[in-house]
Parts: C-alpha cells; structure tokens; sequence
C-alpha cells in the first residue's frame, strides 16, 4: 500500500480553489481544509491531499520534512479506512492536512490525531449530502 502520485493534491490553480472555496476545520494539532469538486477524468483519483509544515513554525528543513513524512505515513497506513467509509460517490475530495503545532510531535501522537481527523472529515462530508451516506 503506498501513497502514489495521483492522491497528491498538487498545482497552483487546485491549491488555490482549495484555499478560496474550501471549508475547514481544526483537530489538533492540524487544520483541515476541504473541498468537494467533479471528476475531471475518469481515471482520477477520488481522494487527494497534501500536507503542510510552515516554514513560519519550524525554521530547519529537518524539521518540517521529518514532520511531514509522519504525517504522511500515517495517513497511507489508514487512508483504506477512511477510503472505505468515504460517502460520496461520483465527487472528488481534495484535502490538506496544515499542522499548527508548535512542537515536534512523536509519531504515535500524530497518528492517533490523522486518524480522529479523517474520521471527523467523513462526518464533514457526510453533513453536505447526508443522503448518499453510506451507513457506519
């Protein structure tokens, strides 16, 4: 199970549809920012997302780059569940996970938080099209 090229949100004008139209919510120590868009292509990937270590919070590239692959790891090792609970069928979510922590956190702390967060973006997503929900 890996995290392939195609579920990276990337590209200047998606970052910023994201940031302009999305909706978002805090899970400490993240800040979620989401949107729900068409599929373009058939072969799109139903699920993106991106992570985001300010440059402004840790100085050192170690830092931000060491924070990132945890956050990153976490997420492909539980991106089947949320895969699975995810409720919409025929709309892409593009999705950024922005890290407001002050601190380093150990592994084991982010990915207790990544898992709480992607269960409360499926409970987001479910308040937008509470009929297409797939029971849980």
């Amino acid at each position: 199970m890996r995290f392939h090229k195609q579920e990276r949100l990337r590209g200047r004008t998606t970052f910023a549809k994201l940031f302009t139209g999305g909706r978002s919510f805090y899970t400490s120590p993240f800040k979620i920012t989401w949107l729900l868009t068409p599929f373009h292509h058939p072969t799109d990937e139903p699920v993106q997302a991106a992570f985001i270590v300010p440059k402004r919070l840790f100085k050192k590239a170690v830092l931000r780059n060491r924070i990132r692959r945890r956050m990153k790891e976490a997420y492909r090792l539980h991106k089947d569940l949320f895969k699975a609970n995810y409720p919409l069928a025929g709309q892409k979510l593009i999705f950024s996970f922005y890290y407001s922590a002050r601190e380093e956190k150990s592994y084991a702390e982010i990915e207790s938080k990544i898992i709480v967060t992607l269960q409360q973006l499926v409970r987001e997503t479910r308040k937008i099209h509470p009929d297409q929900a797939i029971p849980s």
